[in-house]
C-alpha cells in the first residue's frame, strides 16, 4: 500500500461515525462495516496488502482466536473518535470509543500496511496492546507487539513517498475490490488447473502402460502349458532346482525357469496360478480400461469447468477444502466433496455410481439428473433426519457441473436411497422424488 493510498482512505473513514462490525473474514483479513452501510476489507497479508470494497465478502470461516475475541469486544459496534495516521506511516488508527451500562471503554485498533511487517493490533486507552493478529518478540524486533506490554513507535521512515491522487475513494475501492477478486481467481483456476492436469496426467499414463489383451492371452496360455509340463515331469525336478529343460507336449524343446519351492508340485501350482492370473486380468481388462477413461473424462468436464468458472464462488463449490482428519479405513472409491458438516459421493463412472449406490443408507438422500447421463451423488446424512436446504442446492449444483458441460437450464431429481431400486448396472428406478431446477452459466 502506498502512502498516499492510505491517505486518501483515513480521509474516507474520517466521514464514518461508527463500526457496526469488526470481524476476520480469512486468516489476514478483516472486515470492517459501518454506518452509512460501507463495509471495507482490510487485507494484512505480508507483501500483498491491500485495502478494498468488501459488500458481498463472505467469511471462509468463523474465527474465534482471542484476537478475534478482543476484536468483537473492544472494536464491534464502538463509536468512531478520531481516524489518524501516526508520524505520517503507513498505519491507520482507529480510536473508538464503546459505552457501556457502567463504563466507556477506550480503545484503538491499528492497521499496519508496512510491507512484510503487516499486522492488526489492538491497544488499550494506555496504548498497552490487547491482543494483535501477529505476535512478535523481542528477538525478532526491537518493537515487541504482545499482549500486556506497552506498544512501541515505529521508526520514523525517511525514504521517499510516491506522490498520487484518489479523487473518489468509493470508486478507487471498488476498482480495487474488482482487480483483487480478478487476481484471485486466477490464482485458483491456476492453481485447481495444475493440480487436475496432474491427475489427468498420471491417469492417461496408467491408460497407456495398461498391457495388450493378447499378449496377456498368450502369457496364461503359456502359463498353463509351464504349469502342464511341470506336473507331467515331477520325477525328475529335485527340491529347489532352479531350470527344467525338456520337451512340451508336441516334441518341441523348452526350458523353463522354475519358482525357488521345495515341492516340485507346488511348482505346476504356481504356474497355473499365473495363468489363472494373466487370464482374469485379459477378461476384466475393458473394465480397467472404461474405468481410466471414464475418471479421465470427469476430470477433463471439471477442467473445463473450471476455466469457464466466473466466481471463486464457483470455484470453491468444485473445489472445496479438503478434509484434514480423515478416519482409518475410510476410502472412498469415488470423488468426495464437503458441503459444511456433511459428505457428498459423486461417482466418476458406471462401476463407482453402483459404488456410491450401495454403500449408501437408506436415509441418505440421492441425486441424479433427470432423464439423461449423469453421476450418482448421495448426501451422506450421518444419522440426521433433516439436511439444510442449502446444502441439497449446493450438491445439485455439483450433481450438474460434474456431469455436463454445456451451460443451461438442468433439473436434478432428489430422494432418498430407500426409494432408489437398482436394476441394471448403474441404471435404477425411483419414486417420491422431488426436482429441482439448476441454472449452469
Amino acid at each position: 500500500m502506498k502512502q498516499y493510498q492510505l491517505q486518501a482512505v483515513v480521509r474516507h473513514l474520517s466521514t464514518f461515525r461508527r463500526i457496526r462490525r469488526a470481524e476476520r473474514v480469512e486468516d489476514n483479513l478483516l472486515r470492517l462495516q459501518f454506518d452509512k452501510g460501507a463495509s471495507i476489507g482490510f487485507d494484512l497479508s505480508r507483501g500483498q496488502s491491500a485495502i478494498f470494497d468488501a459488500e458481498g465478502l463472505e467469511a471462509v470461516r468463523r474465527y474465534q482466536a482471542p484476537f478475534d475475541t478482543v476484536l468483537k469486544k473492544r472494536i464491534w459496534g464502538a463509536d468512531i473518535v478520531d481516524v489518524s495516521m501516526p508520524h505520517n506511516d503507513r498505519i491507520i488508527r482507529i480510536d473508538t470509543e464503546l459505552k457501556g451500562a457502567y463504563k466507556t471503554e477506550r480503545s484503538a485498533l491499528l492497521l499496519e500496511f508496512t510491507g512484510r511487517h503487516t499486522n492488526a493490533i489492538v491497544l488499550d486507552e494506555e496504548g498497552v496492546v490487547l491482543e494483535a493478529l501477529r505476535h512478535v518478540d523481542e528477538q525478532a524486533s526491537y518493537r515487541v507487539v504482545r499482549p500486556g506490554v506497552r506498544l512501541a513507535p515505529l521508526t520514523p521512515y525517511t525514504g521517499k513517498r510516491s506522490a498520487g491522487e484518489i479523487p473518489d475513494v468509493d470508486a478507487w475501492l471498488k476498482e480495487e475490490a474488482r482487480i483483487r477478486r480478478q487476481r484471485r481467481l486466477e490464482d485458483l483456476k491456476s492453481r485447481h488447473r495444475r493440480a487436475l492436469r496432474r491427475k489427468i496426467g498420471r491417469l492417461e499414463m496408467e491408460l497407456e502402460g495398461l498391457a495388450d489383451r493378447r499378449e496377456l492371452e498368450e502369457k496364461a496360455k503359456r502359463f498353463g502349458e509351464y504349469g502342464a509340463i511341470v506336473l507331467a515331469h515331477l520325477h525328475a525336478i529335485k527340491p529347489y532346482d532352479t531350470r527344467l529343460s525338456t520337451v512340451d507336449f508336441e516334441g518341441n524343446p523348452v526350458t523353463i525357469e522354475l519358482p525357488p519351492l521345495p515341492n516340485p508340485k507346488r511348482m505346476g501350482e504356481h504356474f497355473y496360478a499365473l495363468a489363472r492370473r494373466a487370464a482374469n486380468k485379459a477378461e476384466n481388462l475393458h473394465i480397467e480400461e472404461e474405468n481410466l477413461r471414464s475418471r479421465i473424462a470427469f476430470y477433463r468436464r471439471l477442467l473445463e469447468n473450471l476455466e469457464a468458472a466466473g466466481s471463486e464462488e464457483k470455484i470453491a463449490l468444485l473445489f472445496p477444502p479438503k478434509q484434514r482428519h480423515i478416519k482409518k479405513g475410510s476410502r472412498f472409491r469415488c470423488e468426495t466433496f464437503r458441503i459444511g458438516e456433511f459428505r457428498l459421493l459423486v461417482g466418476r463412472n458406471e462401476r463407482e455410481n453402483l459404488w456410491v449406490l450401495r454403500h449408501a443408507r437408506a436415509q441418505d438422500l440421492w441425486l441424479h439428473l433427470k432423464d439423461r447421463p449423469s453421476s450418482h451423488c448421495i448426501i451422506q446424512c450421518g444419522g440426521r433426519r433433516q439436511v439444510p436446504r442449502e446444502v441439497v442446492l449446493k450438491a445439485a449444483k455439483i450433481c450438474v457441473e460434474t456431469s455436463v458441460t454445456q451451460p443451461g437450464d438442468y433439473l436434478v431429481d432428489v430422494t432418498h436411497r430407500r426409494n432408489v431400486k437398482i436394476l441394471k448396472g448403474a441404471h435404477v428406478h425411483y419414486v417420491d422424488y422431488d426436482t429441482i431446477k439448476v441454472s449452469k452459466t
